[in-house]
């Protein structure tokens, strides 16, 4: 059986503290900057929906990434692609969305 990738877990956590959760009830993709370098269109919906963000529909319950502006991914529940630099990764998106996580909470991350 195959888990739900890491990094969907914390965006679900985010989106609880943010207040979006449930995402299907949102009227399309949850668009967030994370941080300076970070911004994600997150498509809850069992439908493509469209983005400011993406140049293209973000397909159903499929995560659009970029960083600096950039595509940097698509992640959807079984996987999805990333990019593999030193700065732009997912194990780099995923700091970022903690650090994120920890000061909405108020807490050092």
């Amino acid at each position: 059986m195959n888990s739900i990738p890491l990094v969907l877990e914390r965006l679900a956590e985010l989106a609880m503290i943010v207040g979006v959760a449930p995402l299907n009830k949102l009227p399309g993709c949850w668009e967030y900057q994370v941080d300076e370098r970070w911004a994600f269109a997150f498509n809850g919906h069992p439908e493509p929906k469209e983005s400011k963000l993406a140049p293209a529909p973000v397909l159903a319950f499929t995560v659009y990434v970029q960083f600096n502006g950039w595509p940097a991914g698509v992640i959807d529940p079984t996987g999805g692609v990333f990019a593999a630099g030193d700065a732009a990764n997912e194990d780099a998106f995923i700091d970022a969305i903690d650090e994120a996580i920890a000061r909405l909470k108020g807490t050092p991350s």
